[in-house]
């Protein structure tokens, strides 16, 4: 790719299209073309602290499993007991309806699954049900709830003049996760010879040095999208790295390696694999018809993707074309994601992004400095020098509904 034509060779910088020694624009503009995947996140909000912090939403609640320690609401009796640990039982309040998400639980005439109604909720886990909240079955339970199942939160309906204070699902508080910046650099230089070239011969030089290390800039920044990790010291000394967290880091530090939105169990890419994730981020509240999600990953894999069902897949034949490419990742669920491939993705490694989601955001505008020969700052070598010197951060919004990711696939 090439840059705009300058309007003239009248200066050695390409950069100084731009104002003042802010070159940003013209940055962001010359990678966009070279990366699909930078282009889709874009720029975020300068920020003006040292440590941004990322946004960190967990998933609202879907779901509380039962004990199995004093519990009646299985298959033994009709009883109305169910003992849940006091994490969900936090996560639930008088007036939800839960309906058993790991066994059909079917009563009455039309065999319709039962609706448990919480009408006490203490601190230790300790609840009372309503049984057959919807009177299917004259108010009778069913008998085939296990005493360790999982029940679905389908909603929860207040009384009239309730009280706020006993109102807790209402509102789901940010998790604060921090992170620190990463410093990008980028650096030209002639020597004295070549500076006295003519100038169109040395502006062509220049841009050589420019366009690769542009390149070189768009590898490191995907990198840093993926692959971060946060700096492990405090900042403010020349001898500290300074570096900022990927999606990677963030899933298996500040979420765990037990996030369910991240699957280590399967090493053989299938397109199940993929849709079993878009099923849990649906569960945990993404929306197919509105979400902008894409899938990341690497050439091989996208190369095992484009073989996936080959026969089935319907392709228009063209006239001196051969062979096709799969773009577009379509879910059972109606997730429709675009397939962004970078050699910057490990092979062992496929995320699943929302883009508007995820920004890069600065922290210092890359800014142009000069020095040395036919500047106003000459340190006495027979060379010309430029650097263009910025510092950004990665700021992830709602990782428990957004984003998902498989890792150690087979190469």
């Amino acid at each position: 790719m090439a840059l705009n034509a300058a309007p003239s060779f009248a200066s050695f910088d390409v950069t100084s299209r731009t104002e003042g020694r802010s070159v940003d624009s013209v940055l962001w503009d010359a990678m966009f073309p070279k990366s699909r995947l930078l282009q889709v996140l874009g720029q975020g909000p300068k920020i003006n602290q040292q440590r941004h912090e990322w946004i960190g939403l967990s998933a609202d609640p879907t779901y509380v499993t039962s004990v199995a320690s004093g519990t009646d609401v299985d298959g033994t009796t009709d009883g109305t007991a169910l003992i849940l640990s006091a994490a969900d039982a936090a996560k639930v309040q008088t007036g939800t309806i839960l309906m058993n998400m790991d066994r059909a639980t079917p009563i009455g005439t039309y065999q319709r699954n039962e609706l448990l109604l919480l009408t006490t909720v203490g601190t230790d886990g300790t609840c009372v049900v309503t049984r057959d909240y919807g009177v299917f079955a004259a108010g009778a339970g069913s008998l085939v709830h296990g005493s360790t199942d999982k029940f679905r939160i389908v909603g929860t309906i207040l009384q009239e003049g309730s009280s706020a204070a006993q109102d807790p699902n209402t509102y789901l508080a940010d998790t604060i996760l921090e992170n620190y910046t990463r410093i990008q650099s980028m650096k030209m230089q002639l020597t004295g010879s070549q500076k006295a070239r003519a100038m169109e011969v040395v502006d062509s030089e220049v841009e050589r040095q420019w366009q690769r290390s542009l390149l070189n800039l768009k590898n490191q920044m995907c990198r840093l999208v993926a692959y971060g990790v946060n700096s492990a010291t405090a900042v403010g000394s020349d001898s500290v790295i300074r570096d900022c967290k990927g999606i990677e880091d963030f899933f298996v530090d500040n979420l765990v390696a037990a996030n369910p939105l991240v699957d280590y169990a399967t090493t053989t890419l299938t397109y199940t694999a993929i849709n079993n994730l878009l099923i849990r981020l649906a569960n945990n509240g993404a929306d197919p018809e509105s979400t902008n999600l894409k899938i990341l990953t690497s050439y091989g894999t996208k190369d095992v993707m484009g073989s996936w069902e080959a026969d089935k897949v319907r392709t228009e034949l063209s006239n001196e074309q051969v062979g096709r490419e799969i773009s577009v990742f379509k879910s059972t669920l109606g997730f429709q994601l675009e397939i962004i491939a970078d050699p910057i993705i490990d092979p062992s490694d496929l995320f699943i992004i929302d883009p508007e989601k995820i920004k890069f955001v600065p922290f210092r505008p890359f800014e142009t400095s000069e020095w040395g020969l036919g500047t106003p700052a000459p340190n006495g070598d027979d060379m010309w020098y430029q650097r263009t010197l910025g510092e950004y951060t990665l700021e992830v919004v709602d990782p428990g509904v957004a984003h998902a990711m498989i890792g150690y696939l087979d190469w």
